[in-house]
């Protein structure tokens, strides 16, 4: 049997930056992983995220986007790994847009600099998304995207540098504990630790079972790469990250400019965030062809003339909260375990803050960081969110 200080299982966005943490501050960490490299079977890869502040998703995720971009420039001095490009981000739809206003909202109470850009004005400076008369945009010049391989490599690597143990490729059959330890029994043994980080993204669900009580659902969603007409519309320099609310209550298409140094798949990167098919994380399956055909005819109407034939299809897996909102908590009646899931597609930009959230979690069992809204007591009527 081995016993560690503290282990972290799940080595993608949040689990990697967890065990940096951890290991920064001296603590014997071990990592685990049941894949034997950095791997696109789960939430972190794709080649880009989109990153803002201007959160229409609720205007309490701002101060820890701010700290996020701080520690994401951190991370690149500390390694010299190019993580985040800032490209802008532009939010577009009609001037009554639930997004749009959201955002605006959000920018206007913590000072986000953003420019609102009206109709006439969108046609010249944007025409790629003027397809609508009347629609408007919200620019975020400061925002961008994150490369997660890069992220990922990189929090590993600050953790190596510091000491931590990544054993590569374990299964994890269970885990369990109470508020002084807990166990976590693999195919080669039980390990047995003062702290627990559970990272795991999608398999977070079948590792806590019941013990969580809130159900986290793995969806798989689709990433579709696009050759551009013209390369040099769809350039950071002229395309912005973007998202597009067009009314429809089943989600919105957003999208990252094909850029300089991307990995294969290349081209303008496509995704429909909004809620996806229930999958087993272990089976997710490939995406078929006819989403693929939704996302071609839906854009020739959203974005016409700019986007060419598909080239690549990927699976991302979102794991979706109740509320769509992250669960950041130690377990009730198992203080020793903590829980970093949920993030239902919006997560992975806070990865550099999710992992010193969840070491001050573990170590301290509170942290200063302004993430108590994404606690497990909102779920019993106690929280904010």
């Amino acid at each position: 049997m081995n016993q560690v200080e503290a282990l972290v299982l799940g080595l993608g966005g949040m689990g990697s930056s967890a065990l940096a943490a951890l290991a920064s501050r001296g603590i014997e960490v071990m990592g685990l992983d049941q894949e034997p490299r950095p791997h696109d079977r789960g939430s972190s890869h794709g080649g880009s995220r989109i990153i803002r502040r201007a959160y229409f998703e609720h205007p309490d995720y701002v101060p820890l986007l701010e700290d996020s971009f701080e520690r994401w420039g951190r991370l690149e001095r500390s390694t010299g790994a190019s993580c985040l490009h800032r490209t802008g981000v532009l939010l577009v739809g009609p001037t009554d847009s639930s997004v749009l206003r959201a955002s605006l909202a959000s920018a206007e109470a913590h000072e986000v600099p953003v420019e609102w850009i009206g109709p006439d004005r969108m046609r010249h400076r944007f025409p790629q998304f003027a397809s609508a008369p009347g629609w408007s945009g919200l620019l975020e010049p400061g925002g961008g995207f994150v490369d997660p391989e890069a992220g990922v490599r990189a929090h590993l690597e600050v953790a190596r540098r510091a000491g931590s143990v990544i054993r590569r490729p374990v299964r994890v059959f269970s885990v369990d504990g109470d508020d002084s330890g807990a166990v976590v029994r693999t195919e080669e043994g039980e390990i047995r630790t003062n702290r627990l980080v559970i990272a795991a993204g999608a398999w977070s669900a079948s590792l806590l079972g019941d013990r969580l009580g809130v159900p986290l659902v793995p969806h798989r969603k689709a990433m579709v790469w696009f050759d551009p007409i013209d390369p040099e519309s769809c350039s950071p320099g002229r395309m912005p990250c973007w998202l597009v609310d067009d009314g429809d209550g089943a989600g919105c298409y957003y999208g990252v400019p094909a850029w300089p140094g991307q990995s294969s798949p290349a081209g303008v990167k496509v995704g429909f965030h909004g809620p996806g098919t229930v999958v087993d994380p272990d089976r997710p399956g490939e995406i078929p062809e006819e989403v693929v055909e939704r996302f071609v005819e839906d854009l020739a109407v959203r974005l016409p003339g700019v986007l060419g034939r598909p080239v690549a299809a990927r699976s991302c897996l979102y794991t979706m909260s109740p509320d769509e909102h992250f669960v950041i908590d130690r377990l009730p009646g198992r203080r020793s375990m903590v829980v970093v899931a949920g993030f239902s597609g919006h997560g992975y930009k806070f990865a550099p803050v999710v992992g010193e959230i969840a070491a001050d979690l573990a170590l301290d069992g509170g942290t200063s960081s302004m993430a108590d809204f994404l606690g497990l007591d909102r779920f019993t009527g106690d929280g904010s969110v």
